[in-house]
């Protein structure tokens, strides 16, 4: 698999690319016999949308940890051809309700410094993932991820629900899970599963964009090379400088998940601030338990997670760098 553009931290294992990809093959062939009888999903799903580089990771760290939710697995995600299964693997493998004499339960720590990620990837079996091996099954590849409705016409929206439905149905629970790629086409995504309720995960514009430049230092090794999903506008974007292009990505995709969520009842959605979940997660949660709850899902009325996150605010550009990304940042997100 091409690997070209990033550095070598970054690089893709191409041996297990090369496993999961039998792997998934063979899971492929279980085809709708798999998924008869499921249609849609019976609870809310929880979608994270928002900028890249958001709090979107920190977000699905504190839902998976509450008790209360599924999620895509780091294990689930080797099962993107039908993750339900993987989803019945990992409680074979990880849950003690199914441990049979120690004979296959495996410990379950995951990572030593909980709540840590590097560029969206976590570490440990049961940390939340990106899943987007899942979402790009079904979705058509373009220059941007603003996919037209000759594009959205394509895509199977129903089994994209029947495999949710099927994830759902083995746990019982709610299931969360990022949808940045679908940051362009939310009312679509609204309408192909039924009940999905919106988080949109914000942070302050300008530690937004001096995150998404030093993502670009990091996976690329040089800012000019674009990181992350591309908006509608990609085209007049990618030929700015870098400071101008990171603040026209946060600018229009901001924009277009303003405009998609407007199309979407009040009752589905919820705007949660990083800056806001990190000072009172409790606070967070209860409204999280009241959007649920218009869906007819009831969350535990005891919170049970952190009492708050330490909040990354700290300022690393150079003066220069500040000064042009803050002037960016005010002008229009692309060139006239």
């Amino acid at each position: 698999m091409n690997t070209d553009g990033r550095t070598a931290r970054h690089q893709r294992n191409t041996t297990l690319e090369d496993l999961l990809t039998g792997l998934n093959s063979d899971l492929g062939l279980i085809g709708d016999a798999g998924l008869e009888g499921f249609d849609a999903p019976t609870q809310p799903t929880v979608f994270l949308v928002g900028c890249a580089r958001s709090g979107t990771t920190l977000a699905l760290q504190w839902l998976s940890g509450l008790g209360a939710f599924s999620w895509p697995s780091n294990f689930i995600s080797r099962f993107h051809a039908a993750p339900w299964v993987g989803q019945r693997v990992q409680m074979m493998l990880t849950d003690p309700a199914y441990d049979f004499r120690g004979e296959l339960t495996l410990e379950t720590a995951t990572d030593p410094a909980p709540f840590t990620s590097r560029l969206g990837k976590t570490r440990g079996l049961l940390a939340p993932n990106e899943f987007w091996y899942w979402w790009r099954r079904f979705l058509p590849e373009g220059p941007t991820h603003c996919l037209s409705d000759d594009q959205l016409a394509q895509v199977d929206a129903h089994r994209m629900a029947a495999e949710l439905a099927a994830w759902q149905d083995v746990t019982g629970r709610p299931l969360a899970m990022k949808a940045l790629i679908m940051n362009w086409n939310l009312p679509w995504l609204a309408a192909a599963v039924p009940g999905s309720v919106f988080l949109h995960v914000t942070r302050d514009p300008f530690l937004n964009a001096q995150s998404l430049l030093e993502s670009r230092r990091d996976f690329h090794g040089d800012d000019t090379a674009w990181y992350s999903f591309r908006p509608a506008e990609y085209a007049e974007l990618k030929d700015l400088p870098p400071v101008e292009q990171v603040a026209g990505q946060i600018r229009c995709t901001d924009a277009a998940i303003a405009a998609g969520l407007s199309a979407i009842a009040p009752h589905r959605q919820l705007k949660v601030a990083y800056e806001d979940l990190c000072a009172d997660p409790r606070r967070v949660y209860a409204d999280v338990r009241r959007v649920l709850a218009d869906g007819g899902c009831d969350l535990p009325a005891d919170y049970p997670g952190p009492k708050f996150f330490p909040v990354s605010q700290k300022v690393r550009l150079s003066d220069v760098e500040q000064t042009a990304l803050r002037a960016a940042l005010d002008a229009d997100p692309v060139r006239a």
